[in-house]
């Protein structure tokens, strides 16, 4: 469970997410959050980050790479992963950077999966949000 921020839209979940919210910015671009859990590891970090640097037309890195182009955040003495990225070339309309902001918490046998992705602008002024919704997560084990 969670506490969902000011301003987040509530959406339906679908077959992989189980929290999924749209986030308004001020210039009218829009921004879309995504809490998906998967078995394991899930493919592993690595792969999962370059999938998602693709989703923004940035290449892939490598694993020599990833400690540069991510960080380990604690998050309600939660450790996570966390990388923050930015395209180099509009995306949104061909007139606005699209950001991707992710967060991986790997939990017993499940890997849990966080993102934020969106015109740069409204991502920007959102991760603040975003990080309070990290530390209001509640994991109940059955």
């Amino acid at each position: 469970s969670w506490k969902v921020p000011s301003g987040w839209k509530e959406q339906a979940p679908s077959s992989m997410r189980v929290g999924s919210f749209l986030i308004k910015g001020t210039n009218g671009q829009t921004a879309d959050v995504s809490v998906v859990p998967l078995s394991g590891l899930a493919g592993g970090d690595l792969a999962n980050i370059n999938r998602w640097r693709g989703q923004i037309n940035l290449g892939p890195i490598s694993d020599a790479d990833l400690s540069a182009q991510s960080e380990t955040i604690a998050s309600a003495g939660r450790k996570m992963l966390y990388v923050d990225f930015v395209s180099r070339e509009p995306l949104v309309n061909h007139q606005y950077k699209k950001r991707l902001i992710a967060a991986i918490y790997h939990r017993g046998e499940r890997s849990w999966f966080f993102k934020m992705i969106g015109e740069d602008a409204t991502v920007l002024s959102t991760k603040p949000a975003l990080l309070q919704f990290l530390k209001s997560l509640q994991f109940h084990d059955q």
